[in-house]
């Protein structure tokens, strides 16, 4: 059995797995790929950007991209798939990021990567500090109410640290934590943090999703799996 967020220990399986799977390649990133294309962006902060797909995404349609990971297996997985095209680093979002310029990005993107932190208030006043003024920020990450659910918790108010195991990354099942709060306080900590709510997405997979995995098809039309929410720096 691994550690405890040992990510090293399924980096590379996660990578290829996310590349094609139901939950992020037919329901998570379709979403928020029709989001972002009806979004103007020039500098875009990639906050978590495991293997590198958004990354390349947002570089290919013309933007300037820094990308930052906590795991240095990420970092590598980016650099090489965005092949110098942007700026690659290691960074954790619990704390400052001090490498970064105020008010130097117009758009910060972080998918799937937000319930590893326990203080969002924190990091949202960075992705702040960075932003332009009426700039924008979009994140994906679990649904309250799905995780409330499916860890079967006492109290849906409560933030609580999550003890998980992911079996599809080798012959060991994976051992990670994070955590689960309610809708209410994701929202409060944007608010905290200077930003106003523009849209809150509960996504649906696409078609092609319902072909090749029917029964995850299933579940996530009926549940709601993941949240998408975008919001907007306040002047």
């Amino acid at each position: 059995m691994k550690s405890f967020d040992d990510y090293d220990a399924f980096a590379e399986a996660y990578v290829k797995q996310t590349e094609a799977n139901s939950h992020n390649a037919y329901y998570e990133r379709p979403a928020m790929f029709s989001i972002l294309s009806n979004l103007k962006f020039h500098k875009v902060l990639d906050a978590g950007c495991a293997g590198g797909i958004y990354a390349e995404w947002l570089l290919e349609r013309g933007a300037d991209v820094v990308a930052i990971d906590i795991n240095r297996q990420m970092v590598e997985f980016t650099k090489q798939r965005i092949n110098n095209r942007g700026k690659v680093y290691q960074a954790d979002l619990n704390q400052p990021l001090t490498f970064l310029e105020d008010n130097s990005f117009d758009l910060v993107v972080s998918s799937l990567t937000l319930h590893y932190l326990p203080n969002w208030t924190a990091a949202f006043r960075e992705f702040n500090r960075i932003l332009l003024p009426e700039g924008l920020f979009l994140f994906s990450t679990h649904h309250p109410f799905t995780d409330f659910l499916l860890f079967e918790k006492f109290n849906y108010f409560n933030q609580e640290l999550i003890e998980d195991e992911w079996h599809s990354f080798g012959e060991q099942p994976v051992k990670l934590r994070f955590y689960r709060r309610p809708l209410n306080s994701m929202i409060t900590s944007l608010t905290d943090a200077g930003f106003a709510i523009n849209n809150i997405i509960e996504p649906r997979p696409i078609e092609e999703c319902q072909k090749l995995y029917p029964q995850d098809y299933e579940k996530l039309s009926t549940k709601p799996w993941f949240l998408i929410v975008l919001a907007r720096k306040q002047s």
